[in-house]
């Protein structure tokens, strides 16, 4: 049984608190981020009680003394807790809207440049082979990851046949992964807060043969092991939610580089869609045709490997 967190202990014992801690229990239900970046005496101060006060409020809480709460905290805060990523700065800090897109836009900045450039090209190219040459592609994503697998799922879904998406709809994943085999292929993507079934999922792929590519941020190191190929994107924020911008990033150049493994291939699939397109008249507007695949990929270099 996993040990309750911070919020919920002081929840529990809050109305028994005394007047001196229940200052810091205000002040920590409000911001419970705060523990893993302060002292016991500088939250102390900032909740205006005593440092003797605190190290009782900690032991009223079940926990052996200050740092066994911080440690917990800080492992929430890992695991991408949003209730733990908010501090008492965030209420005092003065930041004009400027100030504010210029911070999004640097922790972008960094998120990418880090990401892209931990990148392997011989696994990238290895990634991209099996994305294209394999019998059948299965994807699968929970939680916040579910809406990256459907992106990826749909662009994938362009350029060649036999790409699911992990569970389907009305399936359990049981059910859609029986079929699959060592000629198949599973992308799992798993941002943190991960479900235990995408662990149990991995297992199950290795145990069957199944190839496997990983795509998470660095807190999946216990999944590293069940993988065959590990692609790992960096998702901090300047708020409480994790960003998925590089991750985007990353799935949008998978895309491209499977285009390339057999771009005969894929410009005739694009083709023999745009066609059912025009049939059904679906992406007309006012009159407006989508451009030709042909003349789309005229504007790009797309020979090189």
């Amino acid at each position: 049984m996993e040990p309750k967190q911070l919020d919920t202990r002081i929840q529990e014992c809050y109305d028994d608190l005394p007047p001196a801690e229940r200052r810091l229990g205000d002040l920590l239900l409000n911001f419970p981020g705060d523990i893993a970046n302060y002292s016991a005496t500088e939250l102390a101060d900032l909740a205006k009680t005593s440092k003797a006060a605190a190290t009782r409020f900690f032991r009223r809480l079940g926990y052996k003394d200050f740092n066994e709460a911080r440690v917990q905290a800080r492992e929430a805060q890992r695991w991408g807790s949003p209730l733990y990523q908010s501090n008492n700065n965030a209420k005092d800090a003065h930041h004009n809207r400027s100030q504010t897109i210029s911070a999004h836009l640097e922790r972008e900045a960094v998120n990418l440049q880090r990401t892209l450039e931990a990148l392997s090209p011989d696994t990238l190219r290895a990634v991209a082979a099996e994305l294209s040459q394999q019998r059948r592609i299965a994807i699968a994503g929970l939680r916040n990851s579910r809406f990256l697998a459907e992106y990826f799922h749909r662009q994938l879904s362009l350029l060649r046949p036999d790409v699911t998406l992990l569970p389907g709809a009305g399936q359990t994943l049981a059910e859609d992964l029986i079929d699959l085999g060592s000629k198949d292929l599973l992308v799992v993507l798993a941002m943190r807060r991960r479900m235990s079934q995408i662990r149990d999922l991995m297992q199950l792929a290795r145990n069957n043969q199944i190839p496997c590519v990983l795509i998470a941020d660095p807190s999946a190191t216990e999944l590293h092991e069940l993988a065959t190929w590990m692609l790992q994107c960096q998702v901090q924020s300047t708020s409480v939610f994790d960003s998925y911008t590089s991750v985007s990033s990353v799935l949008t150049l998978l895309i491209n580089l499977t285009m390339r493994e057999d771009l005969a291939r894929s410009q005739q699939r694009l083709r023999q869609i745009e066609s059912v397109h025009e049939e059904l008249g679906e992406l007309k507007v006012a009159g407006v045709h989508p451009p030709h695949p042909g003349r789309l990929f005229s504007a790009f270099d797309l020979s090189e490997s």
